[in-house]
């Protein structure tokens, strides 16, 4: 038996599906069943119900991933340590943020990174849900939460800064003014159901119940689109929206959101000197954005 194969048996575990389990380890969902199956021939035991929703851990099975998960954690550990030990900033270093920080704070500075270290290849991963560190499902994350894990170096770098816009021609037709108090007249542009709970959308739901609801949207970028076309306003990022002139600044910060922005990287990881590097640059791009 091979920890690869162990490693396949952790991923349905988590995920219960073969689909979404070949997508995290870059193979076929073929290839995953294939190798449970001759994970349970060889140990003689079936590991997993196959159900229509998915696949369940059988008691067997379940017994087994507590053990599975010690030496997964055993075998990264030795990882991180062997990682720790490189004293070459080169290499590739996995960041996990979210899109918008990724495309407003992160990208725009990425070549004074490789100005300073051109051996050093970042990898960016732009997701709403929280990268696992102790996993490796990414090396340094910038995140808008404070995690509490043990294991992790946390350190706060920035703050981000949401406000309500709307384009001039929106303004100037609904004859609205900055600092307005009553936004129940106002179309807004906001998330849909689905991305309902992400940044701005809470405050939509408290605050503007009864206004009318413009456009919903996916993706923060329609909502910039959408804003600046003069649809309706929107909460977007003052790091980006403060710069364009085609925006009035509706109601501020601290009327809408400020979060900070912490840095985040396993113990393990925090003196190798290329995630060293990235973490600093990471540090050095969020306060001057926050500026």
């Amino acid at each position: 038996m091979e920890w690869d194969d162990l490693k396949y048996f952790l991923a349905v575990a988590r995920s219960g599906s073969l689909t979404e389990s070949g997508r995290a380890l870059r193979t076929s969902s073929a290839t995953v069943a294939r190798r449970i199956a001759a994970l349970e021939h060889h140990l003689g035991a079936r590991l997993f119900d196959r159900r229509q929703s998915g696949y369940v851990l059988t008691e067997s099975g379940k017994a087994i991933r507590l053990r599975v998960q010690d030496a997964e954690e055993a075998v990264l550990a030795v990882e991180r340590q062997a990682r720790g030990r490189d004293l070459r900033p080169s290499g590739k270093v996995r960041v996990a943020t979210t899109d918008d920080i990724a495309t407003l704070i992160v990208a725009p500075q990425i070549a004074e990174l490789r100005t300073r270290f051109p051996q050093i290849t970042l990898e960016i991963i732009a997701r709403q849900d929280v990268a696992n560190l102790t996993r490796r499902d990414a090396d340094v994350a910038l995140r808008l939460a404070r995690p509490t894990h043990a294991s992790y170096l946390i350190r706060k770098v920035g703050q981000w800064n949401l406000a309500l816009y709307a384009a001039k021609s929106y303004v100037k037709a609904n004859s609205l003014r900055p600092g307005l108090r009553d936004v129940s007249k106002v179309a807004f542009i906001t998330w849909t159901a689905e991305g309902s709970h992400f940044v701005g959308g809470p405050w939509l739901r408290e605050h503007a119940r009864d206004s009318v609801v413009a456009l919903t949207a996916s993706t923060r970028r329609i909502h910039y689109a959408a804003c600046k076309a003069g649809i309706g306003a929107a909460i977007l990022p003052c790091v980006e929206a403060d710069r364009d002139r085609d925006l009035v600044r509706l109601l501020p910060p601290s009327r809408v959101s400020s979060m900070p922005i912490w840095l985040v990287v396993h113990r393990d990881l925090a003196r190798t000197p290329r995630v060293r590097a990235v973490m600093d640059f990471l540090s050095q791009a969020a306060s001057k954005a926050s500026r």
